[in-house]
């Protein structure tokens, strides 16, 4: 339902839009004595034919128009061969036959470049799901990361094999980034993950949600055997050797390591924050 909200969304502000300038003329009409009562009908028509238009499509909107076009002329016609209403030429009979056409064909192009505009984002949203690796680390991206987090969930709640998260954050990132700048700080990245790939099996899922966050999933493991990966790595990250402008660096981080074991029948993100709780206490 909230995606269909969604997708009408500037289809329901455009009529409402219409529908406050119809009000408007409305109540000018009703409070002006000497405006023309034609004049105020074939602007309502003109507002409804714009509405319809923009929710229609542009060539519903012309056709309609055409239909009004008719109907005005056929009008026009009357009064002038048979009524004798008409007897010289006035530029509003003109200025009629040309608003619509160009009303319904203001309202559908607009109609047109919105749809256009909502398409290329929903294409741009669905590239984005499908680029889940990160370029520096070669781990998943977020999306990737916690995808695949459920579906380990999921695998290991129907299986019932254990299943153990490790929660990584490098607490002095933003310290690294200022000392050694953007690329520098992209090495640091790029070791820790050569570290942490070396150090841990070809099944475990490694994803880095953000600068200072990387996530590792654990399929058939306990919490006992978590521990020991954590050691592991702390072993191999405190202190690190990187090479940045062409010279060899030691570089001490600082990084707390959470870990948590999953519970059958829980949440996905349940075991995910638990691990991350667990981080506070990893000093």
């Amino acid at each position: 339902m909230r995606e269909k909200f969604d997708v009408n969304k500037d289809v329901i502000l455009f009529d409402l839009l219409m529908i406050f300038w119809l009000l408007v003329l409305i109540f000018v009409f009703i409070t002006t004595p000497n405006i023309s009562f034609f004049n105020y009908i074939m602007t309502s028509a003109l507002i409804l034919n714009m509405i319809l238009a923009y929710n229609l499509g542009l060539v519903l909107g012309l056709i309609f128009s055409l239909i009004i076009i008719f109907i005005y002329g056929s009008y026009i016609l009357y009064s002038i061969l048979v009524l004798g209403k008409i007897t010289k030429f006035e530029i509003d009979y003109i200025f009629w036959l040309f608003v619509f056409p160009v009303g319904a064909f203001i309202s559908g192009t607009l109609q047109n470049e919105f749809k256009k505009l909502k398409e290329e984002t929903e294409k741009s949203k669905e590239k984005e799901k499908f680029i889940l690796l990160d370029e520096i680390t070669g781990f998943l991206n977020a999306h990737g990361f916690f995808q695949r987090l459920e579906e380990e969930v999921s695998r290991a709640n129907r299986t019932k094999e254990k299943l153990s998260v490790l929660y990584l954050r490098l607490t002095d990132a933003k310290d690294l980034y200022r000392i050694y700048g953007k690329s520098g700080f992209e090495k640091i990245l790029s070791t820790i993950s050569n570290e942490i790939m070396k150090n841990t099996r070809m099944i475990d899922v490694k994803g880095i949600l953000d600068e200072e966050t990387i996530g590792i999933i654990l399929p058939n493991t306990d919490l006992e055997s978590a521990k020991i990966v954590r050691e592991k790595l702390h072993k191999v990250l405190d202190r690190i050797i990187v090479e940045i402008n062409g010279r060899k660096r030691a570089i001490s981080l600082k990084i707390n390591i959470g870990i948590s074991e999953y519970n059958f029948g829980e949440d996905y993100l349940a075991v995910w924050q638990r691990a991350r709780e667990d981080s506070r206490y990893d000093v």
